[in-house]
Formats: structure tokens, C-alpha cells, sequence
């Protein structure tokens, strides 16, 4: 090799070192920051940010790695590798057997990025300086980010949010989210919890860099993080806080304390600080979890359901990723009970753990455990080293490490209640803790490296680059398209809204092409074509669900239901071209071939209706959709047990394995079941059970009193029993509620008391209008 081949591969390998020591540092200073509203998903941009500057950042890193052609350090620091290595195999090997690949297939890119980050750290920020460049661009991101959280506490507390919207401009936020979460800050994260996340990293981190340089400028920062952790209100971030600051103070009083003051001293310190920020922070957690037991109540029923998924295959896992399209078989009931909604769905379990468990099985929960044993005892030990006497004792390894370790213990903490690591802002940070410290680690080793060249030509380096700037170019390009997909989905919806048919299902196929794994996308495209039945469009409905089910997500969210609600549709334009094929006289072949059409499609609305009963059984349209089904089919009393398996099934909550969490379920949801009462009233007066009808009424009132509808139909029922003085006052009480309401109006001026009503509502001491309401019994006599 001459003089020239080995100048220009320097040159080569120094722009792609610098593309790395600066790249990383500010690729996260960018996710911390970065939202974007033009996407459906406004963190939708740090997903994209970490996917295509991920890939390029490992993309630099390996050809400069050929580019080295020198695997010496690997071999020499080996076994500091092993543990994510082996998180890495677990997951590739979760994805290979995942029966979702799809889905799992996004999940694990974003594993071996998150590897890929801890290797970089490891191997290229090989120095205390490099290392403190990632620091600041954090400290910058910090600051950045706490700002901004604390104009939301300001613009929330002085600039009170418009009823009717957003208020855009209308206060110290500028932009359309603004108290999206209403009292609770979320910064440039789009969730109260992200953002505690990212803050109780950057608390103990910070606190540590403090307490190396005393700068001003960093105690301020950390009082920023405090403040704007509280205005949170997430109970998992103030653990997680809690748990950083009692960590970082007793590792400080174990190491960088060890010989300078009396064992009995650091007792008396680990102590005060256990009772003042456990004990504070516990209270105030405590205070807060009573306030929202909601919140309690819900992690509890989802981790009983996850713990049911991980029994399903213990072993191996179901799939990386495979936890949002699996939940909705298992997620128990009282779930749509607290959350009061049926179309959303749970990404994550609220437990990293137990994600990891159900996603990769025992063996993959255990190499994952292994990784966090291994970090916390190696960050513990490279303090003991830098203290001995060995290291620099107040150089900003020392502080560095000091800080991660503690941030290490928050965000695994937090990680246990709230959000997950597959989140983009939370799972970056966890695996930068981790680089930093096996990075600090193999600085201290100090293994003597010999260089050992791999031998290979210039051609053959050449080739091997080339292939790897191909494959992760189309990877940076593909995960692009996740971006633009997110933005085109965010425009599909708008045109359905406005019902330009045509142009949203245009949309929706571009976003299906550049995101083949996105099942909203597909779910709202079949929902374009169910609402418009044009010809073919339930045909191209019933497709999607097929793909949908098939490729993606078995149950996703009320895609049952719709498909029930479809076939529905199809089984009411047989029924109607089976009642003119016999109107017209056709053959009896014709009749009976578009009678079994007719039944065909009546059986599987059935059956999707029944599937998507036994994933949400508080849904009452399914319910009311099978009862009318059968009713039009003449099953009368299938019709009738529809109703009330609807009304029944909250006593259900009450029995062993349900009652768990005691609550009286069905109190939540008054207004459904009210609506219920109301429907089986209609049924029974359709059918001439007029007795029946009036009680299903009178039972739909006693848990909404003043539900209109009910009332008037109770008037109908009345009538029907010839009760008439019950419909008057039935229409005198609607009258009271609502002066205005025209039907009542109506059946009281025929009555001739709606001139006395609205004389005595105008003056209630006119004596006329008072003695002949008296006398038609409508007033009672004052006593």
C-alpha cells in the first residue's frame, strides 16, 4: 500500500469518525426536541429521526469499521459485549419466530439500532471528552425542553385553554396542542409520561455534573427538572425520581465518601435521605394515586392480562412487538369500563418487563435481566476504581458514571409503571446509559490491543461498503416513507370526514404502500368503503379485514364489529333482492340461490358480531346490532336475550377470577344501559307488549331520570295501556325539564294546559294559572 492509499484512508476514516462523534450527540439532542404536528403521530418525527439517522450513524459506523479492516478491540473487550449481544440474538430470534413479522419487524429494527448506539458509545467515544460532548448536547436538549414544559405550567395556570378548541395563539404555547393534557406538561414530547421519562434521566445526570464544578447553570437546570417532573402528575416519573435521587445518594456515600467519613455517618446520611425523599415523594405519589385511582385500576387489570399472554408460550415469547396485536384477546373488561372507550387499543403493558417477558419468553426476560444486573454492577464498579486511587478520583469519568448509574435506576423504576423502552424517547436513553457505562469500563481496563489487521483488499473493503451503504440506504429511504405515510394518513381522515370517497381511499393506498405494516391506516380504509356501500365496496371492505387479520393484527380494535356491521349491510341487499326476486316471480333455484346468499351473509355478521362480543362485552351497538338481526329473521326471543346479555353482563364483574378490583362497574356506564332499557322498551311496543315496554322505560329513567327519549316513549307506552293521566303528567314533567321542547308543546296546547304552564313558568304567584293547574291536579296544594 503506498503513501498515497493509506493518506486518503485516514482522511476517509476521520470524516466518518467526526460524522459520528457528532452525529450521535446530536441525533439525540433532535429526538429530545423534535415534534412534528402535520403527521397524525406527532412524535411520529422522533420515530422517523431514530429510524433514518439511526441507520445512518450504523451505516458510518460499519464501513468505517471495514474501512479499519482491525477487529482487535472486539476480541480484546469481548466479554463487556456479551450481554447486548445477547439481548440482540434474543430479539432476532423473537422475530424469527414471531407469527406477525410485520409488526415484529419494526420492533426489532429498533432493537439492533438501540444495540447499534450502545456500540458506537462503546467503541468510538473512547474518552472522557467525547464522552462529556454527549453531555452537553443532553444538557442543551434539557434545557431546551424544561423551557418550554415550564411555559405550558404558565400557560395553563394564566391563559385558561378555549372551550371550543385548542386555542391557537391564545396563550403562552403556541402551537395547536397546547393543553392537550390539560394541567400536565408535556413539552415537546406529546405525553406527560414521555417527557418524566426523559427528565428523570437527566436529574441525577445533571445533579452529578454539579457536584464535580458546582456551576450554577446546572443546579438551575435540575430545579427545572424537579419543577417540570411534578407538573407531570405522572406517578411512575416521581418514582423514577425518587429512585435516581436515593440511588445517586448511596452510591455517592459508598464510593466517593468511602474513606472520608464514619461508617456510622454514611448510616445516618442513606437514612435521611430514604426517609426525606421516599417519604415525601411516597406521600405525594400516594396523595396522587387516590386522587386517579383510575389509573391504579388499570395497570392492575392490564398486567393480569399480560400475565395470561406470557402463560400462552413461557418459554420462547410470542413475537418482539407482537404485545398491542395480541392484548385485545386478553385485555379484561373493566378496562373499557375506566377508559369509557372502545376504539382505542394499549401499545404496551405499562411494565417493561413484562413485555419482555411475553415478547421473547422466560429466556429472553433473563438475558434481560442479566443486562440490567451487569450495567448496574459494572457502573458500581468502575466507581470503585476511579475512588481507589487507581482512577482519577474528581475527573468527570467518575461523576459521569455517578450520574448513570442513578439515571440507570430511575428509568428502570419508571419503566416498571409507566411507559415502555419501545417508545423512541424512553428506549434511546436506556441504551445510551448502557453504552456510557461499558464505554467507561473498557477506558478503565485499559486491555493492551494489539492492531490486527484483517487481511483484504481495497477492492474486496470497496465491495463489502458498498453493499452496506446499499442495504441501510434503502432501509434510511423506507423508513422515510413510515414519515410521509403518517402525514398522508393524517390527510386520509380529513377527507373522509368531508367525504370526499374517492380521494381518501386514494390516500389511504399510498399510505398501505409506504407503510405495509400500518393497520389504522387499513382499518380506515375498510371503514371508507362500509360507509359508502357503493357497488364492490363490501366486497373491498371484506378483503382489507381478511389482510388485516391475516398479516397484522387478529383483533384490532372495532374491526370485528365493522366487519359485523358490513355483512350486515350485505345481508340487507339480499334480503331486498330476494323479496323482489319472489315480488317478480323468479325460478325457485333463483329464490334459493339468493336465499343461502342471504343466510350466508346473516351467519358471518353473526359470527363477527360474536368475536368482537367476546373481545369488548361492554360494547353496547353489538348488542342492539345481534338483537335486530335476529329479529329480522324472526328469532324473537334471541333477540330479546340479546338486550339483556347486554344489561347482565356487569354482574359477571363481580364473580371470581373478575373481581379483583371491587367496583360497582355498571354505575360508569348509567347512560349505556339506560340506552339499553330504551331499546328493549322499542321492542317490546313493536311487538305489542306494552306492559313490558313501560317497565323497560321506567328502569331506563330510574338510571337516567330526565333521558328524553325514554320519557316520550314512555308516553307512548302509557297510551297504549290507556293511562292517559300518566301521559299528561309524563308530557307536564318534559315540559319542566325543557319549556322548549316542541313535542311537548305540542301535546300540551291539545291539552289545553300549555297556556296555564307557561303563564305559572312566567309568574309563579299568578293565582289563576295556579288554581287551574290545582285543579287539573298538575300543582299540589301548599300546605
Amino acid at each position: 500500500m503506498n503513501a498515497s492509499t493509506v493518506s486518503d484512508s485516514s482522511f476517509f476514516q476521520k470524516v466518518l469518525k467526526n460524522i459520528i462523534l457528532y452525529g450521535l450527540p446530536i441525533l439525540y439532542f433532535a429526538i429530545a426536541v423534535s415534534f412534528y404536528l402535520g403527521t397524525y403521530d406527532s412524535a411520529q418525527i422522533k420515530i422517523t429521526l431514530l429510524q433514518c439517522g439511526g441507520l445512518f450513524l450504523l451505516m458510518s459506523w460499519l464501513v468505517l469499521k471495514v474501512e479499519q479492516a482491525d477487529l482487535s478491540f472486539f476480541k480484546s473487550n469481548f466479554i463487556y459485549l456479551i450481554p447486548i449481544l445477547l439481548f440482540l440474538v434474543s430479539g432476532f430470534i423473537s422475530f424469527a419466530g414471531s407469527p406477525y413479522k410485520l409488526v415484529s419487524f419494526n420492533e426489532f429494527i429498533r432493537r439492533f439500532i438501540y444495540v447499534g448506539f450502545a456500540l458506537i458509545v462503546i467503541t468510538e467515544f473512547d474518552d472522557e471528552n467525547k464522552l462529556l460532548l454527549i453531555k452537553n448536547w443532553l444538557i442543551f436538549a434539557a434545557y431546551v425542553v424544561c423551557i418550554y414544559g415550564l411555559m405550558q405550567i404558565l400557560d395553563y395556570k394564566f391563559f385558561p385553554k378555549d372551550p371550543n378548541g385548542f386555542g391557537i395563539g391564545k396563550g403562552l404555547d403556541p402551537f395547536l396542542w397546547r393543553q392537550a393534557f390539560a394541567y400536565r406538561a408535556m413539552s415537546t414530547f406529546g405525553n406527560p409520561n414521555f417527557f418524566g421519562d426523559f427528565l428523570i434521566v437527566m436529574s441525577p445526570i445533571t445533579l452529578a455534573l454539579f457536584f464535580r464544578k458546582k456551576n450554577l447553570y446546572l443546579i438551575f437546570l435540575w430545579l427545572l427538572i424537579v419543577i417540570n417532573t411534578f407538573a407531570t402528575f405522572s406517578k411512575g416519573a416521581l418514582l423514577g425520581l425518587g429512585s435516581g435521587l436515593v440511588v445517586f445518594a448511596v452510591v455517592y456515600v459508598l464510593t466517593f465518601l468511602k474513606d472520608k467519613i464514619s461508617r456510622r455517618l454514611k448510616s445516618i446520611i442513606i437514612g435521611a435521605v430514604l426517609v426525606i425523599v421516599l417519604g415525601g415523594l411516597g406521600t405525594f405519589v400516594f396523595t396522587l394515586s387516590m386522587s386517579r385511582t383510575d389509573s391504579l385500576s388499570f395497570r392492575v387489570y392490564t398486567w393480569l392480562a399480560t400475565w395470561d399472554m406470557i402463560n400462552t408460550n413461557p418459554v420462547l415469547g410470542t413475537g418482539i412487538g407482537t404485545f398491542y396485536v395480541t392484548y385485545p384477546a386478553y385485555r379484561r373488561p373493566q378496562i373499557f369500563f375506566i377508559e369509557g372507550k372502545h376504539n382505542t387499543e394499549s401499545d404496551h403493558p405499562e411494565n417493561e418487563y413484562l413485555e419482555v417477558w411475553f415478547d421473547e419468553g422466560t429466556i429472553g426476560f433473563a438475558i434481560f435481566i442479566l443486562l440490567i444486573v451487569f450495567v448496574f454492577t459494572l457502573g458500581y464498579k468502575n466507581l470503585l476504581y476511579l475512588q481507589s486511587g487507581n482512577g482519577t478520583r474528581d475527573g468527570p469519568l467518575a461523576y459521569i458514571q455517578l450520574g448513570v448509574i442513578a439515571a440507570f435506576a430511575a428509568k428502570l423504576t419508571h419503566d416498571s409503571f409507566c411507559v415502555s423502552l419501545r417508545f423512541v424517547s424512553s428506549g434511546v436513553m436506556l441504551w445510551l446509559l448502557v453504552g456510557i457505562t461499558i464505554a467507561i469500563a473498557v477506558q478503565l481496563a485499559k486491555n493492551k490491543i494489539e492492531p490486527k489487521k484483517i487481511n483484504i483488499s481495497k477492492m474486496g473493503k470497496t465491495a463489502i461498503q458498498a453493499v452496506i451503504i446499499l442495504v441501510f440506504g434503502y432501509g434510511i429511504y423506507f423508513f422515510y416513507g413510515y414519515f410521509t405515510a403518517d402525514i398522508l394518513h393524517s390527510q386520509a381522515i380529513q377527507l373522509s370526514k368531508t367525504g370526499s370517497w374517492d380521494r381518501a381511499i386514494a390516500t389511504y393506498d399510498q399510505v398501505n404502500v409506504l407503510n405495509p405494516s400500518y393497520p389504522m391506516s387499513k382499518y380506515f380504509k375498510a371503514n371508507v368503503f362500509v360507509d359508502r356501500s357503493g357497488k364492490g365496496d363490501l366486497l373491498n371492505a371484506e378483503a382489507i379485514f381478511k389482510d388485516l387479520w391475516t398479516n397484522i393484527a387478529p383483533n384490532y380494535v372495532q374491526s370485528k364489529y365493522l366487519a359485523g356491521v358490513m355483512y350486515t349491510k350485505m345481508f340487507e341487499e339480499a334480503a331486498k333482492t330476494r323479496a323482489q326476486y319472489i315480488k317478480e316471480g323468479r325460478s325457485k333455484e333463483v329464490i334459493e340461490m339468493q336465499t343461502k346468499i342471504m343466510l350466508d351473509a346473516f351467519n358471518k355478521a353473526v359470527q363477527r358480531f360474536n368475536e368482537y362480543m367476546m373481545i369488548d362485552p361492554v360494547y353496547p351497538l353489538t348488542y342492539y346490532s345481534l338483537a335486530r338481526m335476529y329479529e329480522y329473521v324472526g328469532d324473537l326471543k334471541t333477540a330479546e336475550a340479546m338486550y339483556y346479555k347486554h344489561l347482565t353482563f356487569p354482574q359477571t364483574l363481580q364473580q371470581h377470577p373478575h373481581d379483583i378490583w371491587k367496583e360497582d362497574w355498571a354505575s360508569r356506564r348509567a347512560s349505556d344501559y339506560a340506552e339499553t332499557y330504551l331499546q328493549i322498551g322499542n321492542f317490546y311496543m313493536k311487538h305489542g307488549q306494552f306492559q313490558a315496554g313501560k317497565e323497560a322505560y321506567l328502569k331506563s329513567l330510574a338510571l337516567v331520570p330526565n333521558y328524553m327519549l325514554s320519557k316520550k316513549n314512555l308516553t307512548l307506552a302509557l297510551a297504549a295501556l290507556h293511562d292517559y293521566a300518566a301521559v299528561r303528567q309524563q308530557w307536564v314533567e318534559i315540559y319542566l325539564i325543557d319549556p322548549n321542547d316542541q313535542d311537548a308543546r305540542k301535546y300540551l296546547q291539545n291539552a289545553g294546559i300549555l297556556q296555564w304552564l307557561d303563564a305559572y313558568r312566567a309568574n309563579p304567584n299568578d293565582q289563576t294559572a295556579i288554581n287551574k293547574l290545582l285543579s287539573l291536579g298538575i300543582l299540589k296544594k301548599r300546605q
